[in-house]
C-alpha cells in the first residue's frame, strides 16, 4: 500500500485555482441575478428575495476573495519568484479593488434598485456586475500568462 505524498505548493495551488474557478462562478451567478432583478425593477416580493440571494453571494464572493489571497500571498511567499514582478502586485490591487467595490459600491447600488429603483440605476447596477466579472477575467488572465 503506498502513501501518496503532496507538496504544500501543490495544496495551495489547488486552493488557489479552486477558489478562482468558484469566484468566477459566483460573479457569473451575481451577473445573473442582477439581470433578474432588472427585468422587472420594483419594491416587490419576488426582487426582495432576489436582493437576498445578490446579498449572499455578495458575501460568499467577498469570503471566497479572502481565500484566493491568502493563498496567492502564501504561494508567493513559498515560490521563487521575485516580490518585484508586476503581475503580482496588480493581482493583489485589483482583488483589494473588487473587495471594495463589492462591498462599497455594488451592494449600495443593488439595494437602491430593490427601493424600487429607475431604469438608469438598474442599468447601472447590471453594469457594475458585469465590470466585476470582466475584472476577474483580467485577473485570470494576468495569471495565465506571468512570465515564467
Amino acid at each position: 500500500m503506498g502513501v501518496a505524498v503532496v507538496s504544500l505548493d501543490r495544496v495551495l495551488s489547488l486552493a488557489h485555482w479552486s477558489a478562482g474557478i468558484l469566484l468566477l462562478a459566483l460573479a457569473m451567478g451575481s451577473v445573473a441575478i442582477a439581470v433578474l432583478i432588472a427585468v422587472r425593477p420594483a419594491a416587490d416580493a419576488a426582487n426582495e428575495a432576489l436582493v437576498r440571494k445578490a446579498n449572499t453571494a455578495g458575501l460568499l464572493q467577498n469570503v471566497v476573495i479572502g481565500i484566493v489571497t491568502l493563498t496567492g500571498v502564501a504561494a508567493a511567499f513559498m515560490g521563487t519568484r521575485p516580490f518585484s514582478e508586476f503581475w503580482l502586485w496588480s493581482s493583489l490591487f485589483v482583488m483589494a479593488f473588487y473587495s471594495f467595490a463589492l462591498q462599497f459600491i455594488t451592494r449600495p447600488a443593488r439595494m437602491a434598485v430593490a427601493e424600487g429603483g429607475s431604469e438608469g440605476k438598474v442599468g447601472l447596477q447590471v453594469a457594475f456586475q458585469m465590470a466585476h466579472l470582466l475584472l476577474l477575467m483580467v485577473v485570470f488572465a494576468s495569471m495565465m500568462v506571468k512570465p515564467i
